[in-house]
């Protein structure tokens, strides 16, 4: 139980983190750089030697890892600058409900079986999903607080979560890599860390990029908690708990302890119709995992 207790308050913490990231004018994309690379180190610690496999252009999972290292620099990069904007709350949510994808394609592909339950879920993410990215008009006409396009920052989030989560589905259902796999996560690590060393090099070199102590300090910070997020998840599965009762707790308690942080912390308020988002949101985790 205290793993999985660890593993939600870590992953609610690295939206603190980004939110800090902002107080302190770190660079989002040099501190996500390191962060990946203290991931592959923090790795290593964790297996006392070098946690890539030696074969690693031979295992099954390679294509799906180098692919995914791409998108996980991206999406990453798109969470920083949500929680920036919208706040801890928003961002956690709009990351957490991309289980709605691999949900669907888990129905629609492979035929898993659906039921009342199961599309009560999915309809209330939905819901959840219109309701969080409502934009009030103010007396002229105009959207309050946020502009439209920056309103695409938390839906481009969600939508890269999804291909995350989806490209994850599909690993597992055909049996590329299993629950546990260190190796396959230290690789996505390695495969997001080199991507993002290749963007921030062009950027560098285009005087685009000023490379600053506080970013590296930003992303050690950033990459430890990131790791053990992911590999306390994984021994949690590995302790016998169903991925059933994992996965629906896991994201439930991410949502609550985001929320908890962001009004704790950071004083963020949810408006009427978010807060029916939010609720909206944790029961559709709950419905699609559970159903």
């Amino acid at each position: 139980m205290w793993i999985l207790v660890a593993c939600i308050v870590l992953n609610a913490l690295i939206g603190v983190i980004f939110k800090l990231f902002e107080k302190y004018q770190i660079d989002n994309l040099q501190a996500i750089v390191v962060n990946y690379f203290v991931c592959v180190l923090t790795a290593a610690v964790v297996v006392g030697g070098n946690p890539i496999p030696s074969d690693l252009t031979g295992q099954p999972w390679f294509w799906y890892a180098l692919g995914l290292g791409s998108i996980f620099i991206i999406v990453f990069n798109l969470m920083a600058l949500t929680v920036q904007n919208f706040g801890v709350v928003i961002a956690t949510i709009f990351q957490k409900m991309s289980l709605l994808a691999p949900t669907l394609i888990a129905i629609l592909f492979y035929g898993e079986t659906s039921n009342f339950i199961k599309w009560t879920g999915i309809l209330s993410s939905v819901a959840g999903i219109f309701l969080l990215s409502y934009q009030k008009k103010d007396q002229n006409g105009q959207e309050s607080h946020h502009s439209g396009l920056i309103w695409m920052l938390p839906i481009l989030t969600f939508l890269g979560s999804c291909l995350i989560d989806s490209a994850l589905y599909l690993v597992e259902k055909q049996n590329l890599a299993q629950n546990g796999d260190i190796g396959f996560v230290a690789s996505l690590f390695l495969s997001a860390a080199i991507n993002g060393f290749l963007i921030l090099s062009i950027q560098v070199l285009r005087k685009k990029e000023d490379l600053k102590f506080k970013n590296l300090v930003g992303g050690i910070g950033l990459g430890i908690p990131n790791f053990f997020s992911i590999y306390l998840l994984l021994l949690a599965l590995q302790q016998g708990w169903g991925g059933s009762v994992v996965f629906p707790v896991n994201n439930v308690g991410v949502l609550v302890m985001a929320a908890f942080f962001g009004i704790v912390l950071f004083k963020e308020r949810l408006v009427p119709l978010r807060i029916v988002g939010f609720i909206l949101a944790i029961l559709a985790i709950i419905l699609i995992t559970l159903a």
